[in-house]
């Protein structure tokens, strides 16, 4: 097959978790035997806005498109982002006429690639899987974290308009902030019809979709993989003496809890765990004030170092100097890479109780299992591991069983490629 990957971002230029995903299968379908060519948004500023170039020949091959947010002016052009679809149009008629045309499209995400490249890939009657790795369509938030850090199950006009208004003031007028809110949803529901098939990491984020009107029936599952080639070499964390050692890998934003686990890290006795953070520290929809909250928890005495970005090339010397992996996330995370990570390079891991996260292990065998917020219960798990080692390095043990490499969900992807091909 000859199979198109879309998506917002793309190693080496952006490293975040979709990215990753996209370019772990891209490898794993390429060794499979099939054609993969990579369609990625750039912020390249040597490119004009709209141009598209190659990037990378070979297979997988990379061609990258530039769109830098030039000219956005409300909500609706965060979503229809002139000009990708017509860029994207330009690109398929140039494979065309060099007789390389598509089997099927894998779309990841469409933010600053402009939710009618769908209709560019209909026009080009190429059969279009799309991916909802997040709550995007429908949340320009992306994450259905209300403005208030409450997690929402569901988007509703009235308490999506509120929260778009205060999110986005300079578009969003409170008195017409609720019927921006539906046809935004609107917006969402008519892109949705327009995939082939849907396919989701986790049934545990279909519910917001199903109350969209999205057919639950209309979703396959489809589990993502991660590298376990470059972790499972990795060995047993060896939960000695000293403190223990925890990481939190991921994004310094309010959905993802951090705040948790540094005030559960506090409670902890001087000298017993000591917690390294990795991950990109950015303003969070123009608010800095969580940074300032987490940052200012930051007190050498309490061992708490924040390491800064990472990149994926990275992850074995930083997982390989952890005991513990924590996702302390408080929204309906969809899946929840860097504890897959985790399980794949045998570290035990603490993860809430919500969304895809907790799937990923089963309460005290590989991890714990805990209530999202609750800063008590996580104290009391990390006080629990700091004092019983033998238990940390039994979970150990067992996690490599978890986890699920890229060839695997590239054989199950294969399968939806093949039926909507058909």
């Amino acid at each position: 097959m000859r199979i198109l990957q879309i998506t917002h971002g793309f190693p080496p230029e952006s490293v975040g978790g979709v990215e990753q995903h996209v370019d772990g299968l891209s490898q794993a379908l390429a060794q499979k035997g099939e054609t993969v060519h990579v369609y990625a948004r750039t912020s390249d500023a040597t490119m004009k806005q709209g141009e598209f170039r190659s990037e990378r020949s070979g297979n997988p091959e990379v061609t990258r498109a530039a769109f830098r947010w030039e000219g956005i002016d409300g909500l609706t052009s965060m979503y229809r982002c002139a000009p990708m679809a017509d860029t994207l149009r330009q690109f398929l008629r140039s494979q065309q006429e060099a007789g390389l045309g598509f089997n099927v499209a894998h779309v990841h995400h469409l933010t600053g690639m402009s939710v009618d490249s769908l209709d560019a890939l209909r026009e080009a009657q190429i059969p279009v899987v799309l991916t909802l790795h997040d709550y995007w369509l429908m949340c320009p938030r992306g994450q259905m974290w209300n403005r208030r850090e409450e997690s929402c199950e569901r988007v509703e006009p009235q308490r999506c308009g509120e929260c778009l208004s205060q999110t986005f003031p300079f578009w969003v007028n409170p008195q017409g902030a609720q019927d921006q809110a539906s046809a935004l949803h609107e917006l969402a529901r008519s892109v949705l019809a327009k995939a082939d098939q849907l396919v989701i990491p986790s049934a545990r984020a279909i519910p917001p979709f199903a109350a969209l009107g999205i057919d639950p029936a209309s979703i396959s599952v489809v589990e993502n993989g991660v590298d376990t080639e470059a972790l499972d070499s990795l060995p047993l964390p060896s939960f000695g003496p000293g403190p223990l050692r925890l990481g939190y890998l991921g994004t310094v934003m309010p959905s993802k809890g951090l705040h948790v686990l540094l005030d559960a890290v506090l409670q902890q006795p001087e000298g017993s765990v000591e917690l390294h953070i990795y991950g990109n520290a950015v303003s969070y929809h123009g608010d800095d004030t969580y940074l300032t909250r987490c940052f200012q928890r930051l007190i050498p005495k309490a061992r708490v170092h924040y390491h800064g970005p990472y990149t994926t090339s990275r992850l074995p010397e930083i997982l390989g100097n952890l005991d513990v992996v924590c996702a302390p996330a408080l929204w309906q995370e969809a899946f929840g890479l860097t504890v897959r990570e985790a399980l794949a390079a045998a570290r035990p891991i603490l993860v809430s109780r919500i969304g895809g996260l907790q799937d990923a292990v089963d309460d005290r065998v590989e991890g714990r299992v805990l209530p999202p917020g609750n800063t008590a219960a996580w104290a009391a798990a990390i006080r629990e591991l700091a004092e019983d080692r033998h238990l940390g390095r039994a979970m150990a043990q067992r996690t490599r069983s978890r986890a699920r490499g890229f060839g695997a969900m590239a054989d199950d992807l294969l399968g939806v490629y093949r039926s909507v091909a058909r």
